[in-house]
């Protein structure tokens, strides 16, 4: 039997955890002990106590960055995390490292934790580093910038980009690790495995990525019960911190549709304000597979998950990105014609904009196509691939 460490550093909520969360349970039956550290210990206690798996808190960067223009790249996103501080950075480092060595695990298996990547560099331990393309972008000096689409200021890109890795470098030094030989190779690990559609990429050119296809938990949450009444079943997973939450809510009420809306979080005057006999508000996670077979359409912010899942089932999508990996997500989802893009700065049209959807039938047909081009994936062998990789690495440490 091996200890396997899961570690979770960047991003909210479910979507990282119900793609690790199955990987472990497939590295548990085949006799392996399974513990992770975790960004969110709300999301580790909703998905992962039931399993009766073991978790920790990831060592996290809690400062607060002010004066900063917003990330136009990966580099950037960094400095808000850390990166730009050498002292604060080594500490969070060590941190990692001395969970490594209470834990004693035989491989790590990161997720979005680019500090954890840092510490652990140098020390012997296989790794594994699985994800999408935000968290694994592609190789390059510099790393591409986010917004693809556009042209931005290069200069700025590898001026940050440079700044970034000589702090990491410094870090390295102070643990007596191997330096990087550029800000790309943090990413990379023992085996590298892209989780997602290579249509779904976040960067439209990701050279030599191996594509294994999307995980993420379905049958995980509480019961789905759908409002009573006729009309098309819109689902929507949103976040209370959306800037635009209130209107977005509004205006799920006001179509003519049953809905369901799944909002983590959501305060009591929240759901009693937009509730309805044609619109139901949990708190609670719902089960995702029930909400995508019988939705007509689906609403979030574009993570990569529940954007797989729904697409799989052929359901056309409404996204409201609020950050920038949806953002990307957004893009790519606008660009195959499969999803409506409500921009932040367009809130105050999204009424409208939720009706034009409701009404477009060619975004189901987009998404119905997308469902049939992958008909034949089976999330099932992902998970046994990812796994078999794993048991690979843990063969020369048994």
């Amino acid at each position: 039997m091996a200890r396997i460490l899961f570690c979770w550093e960047l991003g909210g909520d479910y979507g990282h955890l119900s793609r690790l969360l199955p990987i472990a349970l497939a590295l548990r039956a085949r006799g392996h002990e399974p513990v992770f550290a975790v960004r969110d210990l709300l999301g580790a206690e909703a998905l992962l106590h039931r399993h009766h798996l073991r978790w920790l808190q990831a060592p996290l960067w809690i400062g607060q960055v002010t004066g900063l223009p917003p990330p136009i790249s990966h580099a950037e996103l960094l400095m808000r995390f850390g990166f730009l501080n050498t002292r604060a950075l080594t500490g969070i480092a060590r941190a990692w490292r001395a969970m490594i060595d209470l834990v004693q695990p035989d491989l790590l298996v990161m997720d979005h934790a680019p500090t954890a990547l840092l510490a652990s560099r140098g020390l012997g331990t296989p790794r594994v580093n699985l994800g999408d393309g935000f968290c694994i972008p592609p190789a390059g000096r510099p790393v591409p910038p986010f917004r693809w689409w556009q042209q931005e200021n290069m200069k700025r890109v590898a001026d940050s980009e440079a700044h970034v890795w000589k702090t990491a470098n410094e870090v390295l030094f102070a643990l007596d690790a191997p330096p990087l030989a550029s800000l790309s190779e943090l990413t990379a690990c023992d085996a590298s495995l892209m989780l997602g559609f290579a249509e779904l990429d976040h960067y439209p050119d990701h050279p030599g990525a191996h594509w294994l296809g999307p995980l993420f938990s379905l049958g995980q949450g509480t019961d789905v019960v759908w409002p009573e009444g006729s009309g098309p079943r819109v689902f929507a997973y949103l976040k209370p911190g959306y800037p635009a939450i209130d209107a977005a809510l509004g205006a799920l009420a006001k179509l003519p549709a049953r809905v369901l809306a799944h909002v983590p979080g959501a305060s009591a005057q929240t759901v009693a304000t937009f509730s309805r006999a044609s619109m139901r508000i949990s708190v609670e996670p719902l089960d995702m597979e029930a909400a995508r077979r019988d939705c007509d359409l689906a609403v979030c912010h574009g993570g990569n998950g529940t954007v797989s899942a729904m697409l799989l089932a052929g359901k056309p999508l409404i996204v409201l990105p609020s950050q920038m990996e949806q953002v990307m997500t957004a893009k790519r989802l606008e660009t195959l014609g499969v999803a409506a893009v409500v921009m932040p700065d367009a809130a105050a049209a999204v009424s409208a904009l939720f009706r034009k959807a409701l009404a477009n039938a060619a975004l189901g047909q987009a998404a119905r196509a997308f469902a049939q081009r992958h008909a034949g994936y089976d999330p099932q062998q992902t998970i046994a691939a990812v796994a078999d990789r794993c048991e690979t690495l843990l063969e020369p440490h048994r």
